[in-house]
């Protein structure tokens, strides 16, 4: 008979990082498949938290509302490119993006 080693904070630990695995493989993968310009944060570098705000925050690198996106939002500074640092998240966001924190530009 086998016997499993898995400790409450084991199983825990891995179940929340599984979510976060498939919506960075998922966000990825929807970026490519619609053409869009490369993500300006690799998901694979950002930290939980960073993930999880902009998870809350619903954070899309397409908006769908092309009136709404990060490029015209006050929110983003610093934009080179595609890219821009947002002081929401702290860290890049892509002009094209949005999240439901977008507030236009003063």
């Amino acid at each position: 008979m086998t016997e499993f080693n898995f400790t409450r904070r084991k199983l825990l630990a891995r179940g929340a990082a599984l979510p976060l695995a498939g919506l960075a493989v998922f966000g990825v993968s929807r970026a490519a498949a619609a053409g869009a310009a490369p993500a300006c944060a690799d998901p694979n570098v950002l930290d939980s938290g960073q993930m999880s705000i902009r998870e809350s925050l619903n954070y899309v690198e397409q908006s769908k509302d092309p009136m709404k996106v990060c490029n015209g939002c006050g929110f983003l500074k610093d934009v080179k490119g595609s890219c821009g640092n947002c002081d929401i998240f702290n860290g890049p966001a892509n002009v094209s993006g949005h999240c439901d924190s977008w507030s236009p530009k003063a």
